[in-house]
């Protein structure tokens, strides 16, 4: 072998344990960055809430465990407003897990654009508040439970200050929708009917 050779297969060799050992000190943080990156890749940059509400907690942990409940539920335990004082808004969340595809970005993305289109002025008035979290965050992870969410979901909240008054998880959703005009008129329908109740 010509000296070149042998040199050029020496710098490959210690590169390659250079680099062995650099994994050997820090396999964790390693594992940590490329988990990050792949999770970057796999979702986009990070979502931030459109309009976050601190402190709104649904009060379905509280409903007494029944049966054959609908996806409309109303907690037995929360009392019917009582003071004017007390705000009341309609909050469409849409509940997503970390790693995405594409049916459920195309959820987001036409539950968004139904609300935004039918319900400008109330979105303006902050009578209705869109949002979108990711349930797999610790933050919001008690949602999942709260609501009983098995998958990616649109829910619709009717809050009385910091109370979750009645709520419903739009299931319809992912049988409608690759049908656009059926899938907007049932979002658009069940936020009116949300709405009616303020």
């Amino acid at each position: 072998m010509s000296p070149k050779i042998v040199l050029i297969v020496a710098l490959i060799l210690a590169g390659i344990a250079g680099a062995v050992l650099l994994l050997a000190r820090a396999p964790q943080a390693s594992t940590e960055a490329v988990a990050a990156t792949a999770a970057s890749r796999a979702t986009g940059p990070a979502e931030a809430p459109t309009a976050a509400l601190p402190g709104v907690q649904p009060q379905a942990a509280q409903m007494p465990a029944a049966p054959g409940l609908s996806a409309q539920q109303t907690p037995s335990d929360v009392a019917a407003p009582s003071s004017a004082g007390l705000t009341r808004q309609v909050v469409a969340t849409y509940f997503h897990n970390t790693v995405r595809c594409v049916t459920c970005r195309t959820i987001e993305q036409r539950a968004r654009e139904a609300i935004e289109s039918a319900f400008a002025a109330e979105l303006a008035s902050g009578r209705l508040v869109w949002q979108v979290l990711n349930m797999e965050k610790k933050e919001y992870e008690h949602y999942a439970t709260d609501y009983n969410l098995t998958s990616p979901s649109l829910v619709l909240a009717l809050v009385e200050g910091d109370r979750v008054v009645r709520f419903a998880v739009l299931k319809d959703t992912w049988t409608l929708v690759h049908k656009k005009a059926e899938f907007e008129a049932y979002v658009v329908a069940e936020t009116l009917a949300f709405l009616e109740e303020l």
